[in-house]
């Protein structure tokens, strides 16, 4: 399982490249990430305060070759993957190791800020 946060996310477009593979679980707020715009698509750090929080969605992605594509295209853009620990499972996250000059997201929602910005 994988915690999408922006462009993976349900009616974003990349989610709506794979949606057959993927399976929605539930959403939730992550503490300890802030979010960052990197223009058409976010990327999340992890920072150490805990009142910083991104809104991700937990999916199942249901074949293999589809996780594989979502690896190549998430570490092709300057990604890294790990395991985090949500609900007692280890679920998957792509995250950055430094924000560098973008701008934060306020609020840690995507899919709330890229309409705003859309409009």
């Amino acid at each position: 399982m994988y915690a999408f946060y922006g462009s993976l996310r349900r009616g974003m477009a990349l989610h709506k490249k794979f949606e057959s593979e993927l399976q929605y679980k539930f959403s939730m707020w992550l503490p300890g990430y802030e979010l960052y715009s990197l223009g058409p698509y976010p990327c999340a750090v992890q920072t150490q305060n805990m009142s910083n929080k991104i809104l991700v969605e937990v999916m199942q992605v249901t074949n293999p070759d589809v996780a594989q594509q979502i690896f190549d295209i998430e570490i092709n853009a300057g990604y890294f993957y790990r395991d985090i620990q949500i609900k007692n499972e280890l679920i998957g996250i792509y995250l950055y190791k430094q924000p560098a000059n973008n701008s934060k997201v306020i609020g840690g929602d995507w899919v709330t800020f890229f309409g705003e910005q859309s409009k």
